[in-house]
């Protein structure tokens, strides 16, 4: 090393210095393998220029004035803040005074994006899902998410609980029985109630909760999670977008457009899942118990209002506290239930059920990744109901699970989040869809009793209709809609931690105030779109947004690959 570059290299981290060395060896190895014949000479100067890249592109990266970093954050903040409210306060306006048109509005939107745009999510959800086994098999899955040799910041448990709860939450009680009865029923292909159309049922279940979903969600973790705790940036989307343009205003325009984009799809994704979850709780006390002034509108509003106080009280307590308190106690009280129905039920099928949709499903996973059947004019629409569904909800989601769990990733390295956050979610979903599907599909097909007539005609009722199968049904149920609930409010919790990072300056601790105020926002929103269209304007919400958001998922990926390689692939010597 020469004098000059050993004096560039005194002014880096130490861990910058580490990471240049190890690079620069990595260059080295590679260029003796070429095949390519070079001298002593030529490969000392080979090494010697990509070195010098490496110090210059590292010192222009750490010398940049953090202040400026900071005040230029500062003002998208604050745009961000200021035209996510006024949007919202216009479609609140709007909803309010148009309820009637709500309900069509959203029709036509869904028909809008199932009908020209299930290739483009599609293809992004196994585009995504294939980089990230790239980047967490690579040694760029080595990097610590934090300063080099820290811990993880919450034991693996707490940590699979959180993501957990916030990624799935009620959504795995609403269709665990339900889904895979509606695939045998109504299957998108082949002959109906059969044997063949049972085991479709259960992959495509597997198929639609599985690694595409949380992989759309670790894309925008890992992305966060890297430029937060590697690269001094705030907790923001737009922090993990790179200067694309020359002109900074534009670049300043998309970084906001990016945060604005993804405030939007946190507040209407997270809504059609508590709408989805009140609409079931309502079903449920009304099912179980007989008080049907829940399914009214004034039930669903006090349903909503006790939600929003919780997680609001919640919300005060910060992450180490309420979060991770009600996480854990979700995971646990679902443990038990699925153990209790599983304890009660067939157990050698549901066994057996599990082995063999984990089999299938990881057989046909990439092959369903990128399915479409155009020749099949039926299946676009099956598409439109289910698999496009739910893509675009968890691109919804996104956002909102993937900051949050960059935020609880500290400490670990982007492997750990990456496979962790694949793998361990995906095999207790198909365990319990396998559970509460393979039991609802045994009772359907070799009982007949009805269970998948009533699903049809209400899946809300879909899970107590289960319970109500076996003994202690109103225990098991009650325990259920307490389950819903504390699910919800983890998420809403969660989504307004999360919405307040984004909108004051991407604090980890954000204010009470703020929580408060999207807390609210969210509650109203969710109300809105229960009351005045139901789920299909839960479903065009989400549809509406995840375009937008599913392009800067793009930037994301892209942005994130470029930084992680460029200290390799920047010289072409």
């Amino acid at each position: 090393m020469s004098e000059q570059e050993a004096n560039l290299t005194q002014e880096l981290s130490s861990e910058a210095r580490l990471e240049i060395e190890a690079q620069t060896e990595e260059y080295l190895r590679r260029l003796r393998r070429s095949k390519e014949k070079l001298s002593t000479a030529q490969l000392d100067l080979k090494q010697h220029t990509f070195r010098q890249a490496l110090i210059e592109h590292e010192l222009e990266d750490e010398s940049r004035d953090l202040a400026d970093i900071r005040q230029e954050e500062k003002v998208n903040i604050s745009l961000n803040l200021i035209l996510s409210l006024l949007f919202l306060a216009l479609f609140v306006g709007w909803a309010l005074l148009l309820s009637s048109q709500l309900e069509g509005v959203a029709a036509q939107v869904s028909d809008f994006f199932t009908r020209y745009f299930n290739w483009f999510y599609v293809l992004c959800s196994s585009v995504f899902l294939i980089f990230l086994i790239y980047l967490g098999a690579s040694r760029y899955g080595n990097v610590v998410l934090g300063d080099p040799g820290e811990k993880p910041e919450f034991s693996m448990i707490s940590w699979c609980a959180m993501l957990f709860s916030a990624g799935m939450g009620s959504g795995l009680l609403f269709w665990g029985g339900a889904e895979p009865l509606y695939h045998y029923l109504q299957p998108p292909t082949g002959v109906p109630e059969t044997a063949a159309a049972a085991r479709m049922a259960m992959t495509y279940t597997s198929f639609h909760w599985g690694l595409h979903a949380w992989g759309i969600y670790t894309v925008c973790s890992v992305a966060v999670a890297y430029y937060g705790f590697r690269k001094r940036k705030k907790y923001l989307v737009s922090s993990s977008v790179m200067d694309i343009f020359e002109n900074h205003r534009v670049n300043q325009v998309l970084k906001v457009t990016c945060d604005l984009t993804a405030t939007l799809a946190i507040v209407f994704g997270v809504a059609a899942s508590l709408g989805m979850g009140v609409s079931q709780i309502a079903a449920g006390l009304s099912h179980v118990f007989e008080l049907s002034f829940f399914e009214t509108a004034g039930g669903k509003v006090l349903v909503m209002v006790l939600m929003t106080s919780c997680f609001i009280v919640s919300a005060t307590t910060g992450l180490d506290k309420g979060i991770k308190i009600l996480s854990n106690l979700n995971m646990i009280i679902a443990i038990v239930l699925m153990l209790f129905l599983f304890a009660l039920g067939p157990k050698i099928f549901v066994l057996k059920v599990f082995v063999d949709s984990l089999g299938n499903y990881l057989s046909q996973v990439f092959a369903l990744g990128f399915t479409l059947m155009p020749f099949q004019s039926n299946y676009e629409g099956w598409m439109g109901k289910w698999t496009l569904t739910y893509f675009t909800w968890w691109i919804a989601w996104s956002p909102f699970v993937g900051i949050f769990i960059a935020r609880i990733s500290k400490g670990r390295t982007i492997r750990e989040l990456i496979f962790g956050s694949l793998i361990i979610p995906t095999v207790f979903s198909i365990f319990w869809f396998s559970t509460f599907g393979g039991i609802s599909l045994f009772l359907e097909m070799f009982t007949n009793n009805g269970t998948g007539a009533a699903v049809m005609q209400n899946e809300t009722t879909a899970l107590f209709e289960l319970f109500s199968r076996f003994p202690f049904y109103t225990i098991s149920s009650g325990i259920a809609i307490l389950l819903i609930f504390t699910f919800l409010v983890t998420s809403a919790d969660s989504a307004t931690f999360v919405i307040s990072m984004m909108t004051t300056e991407g604090d980890l601790d954000p204010s009470l105030r703020m929580k408060m105020l999207w807390g609210v926002m969210l509650a109203v929103v969710t109300l809105l779109l229960v009351l005045g269209g139901g789920l299909t304007a839960l479903q065009a919400a989400s549809l509406t947004f995840a375009f937008p958001f599913s392009l800067v998922l793009i930037l994301m990926l892209i942005s994130m690959f470029i930084r992680l390689s460029i200290q390799v692939e920047k010289p072409r010597i």
